[in-house]
C-alpha cells in the first residue's frame, strides 16, 4: 500500500509549503472572491478543490491554474455523491451516480 502523509497548519505556515491537495471549504467563492492564500502552494501534480460549484470554473479555480495547479474540480461530485449515500442509506438503493452528473454538468467547467 502506498504511503499517505497528511498535513495541516495554520495561515502562517502555508507561506513556506506546497501541498498535493489545496481545499477551499470558505464561502469566498460564493462572493467572487479568493481567499487569502499564497501564491506559491501548488506544484505541477497539485489538485485545487473548490466546495462551491458552478457551471463555470470558480474564481479559486482560476487562480489555482494561474498559480500552477494541473487539476482543479468543484464541489457537484462531492454533493451528488452524499446524496447518492443518503439514498442508499435511507432506502438501501445505491444509485449510479455518473448519469446525474452528466446530466447536471454535460460540460466541464472551463
Amino acid at each position: 500500500q502506498p504511503e499517505a502523509q497528511v498535513t495541516s497548519g495554520n495561515w502562517e505556515s502555508l507561506q513556506a509549503s506546497q501541498y498535493d491537495l489545496v481545499l477551499n471549504a470558505t464561502s469566498s467563492s460564493l462572493a467572487g472572491d479568493l481567499p487569502p492564500l499564497p501564491d506559491d502552494l501548488f506544484t505541477d501534480e497539485s489538485l485545487a478543490y473548490d466546495l462551491m460549484y458552478s457551471q463555470q470554473a470558480t474564481p479559486f479555480m482560476l487562480w489555482a491554474k494561474a498559480q500552477g495547479a494541473t487539476k482543479v474540480a468543484d464541489g457537484l461530485g462531492m454533493l451528488v455523491e452524499q446524496a447518492a449515500e443518503a439514498f442508499f442509506l435511507w432506502r438501501q438503493v445505491r444509485p449510479a451516480t455518473q448519469p446525474v452528473l452528466k446530466r447536471l454538468r454535460p460540460l466541464e467547467p472551463q
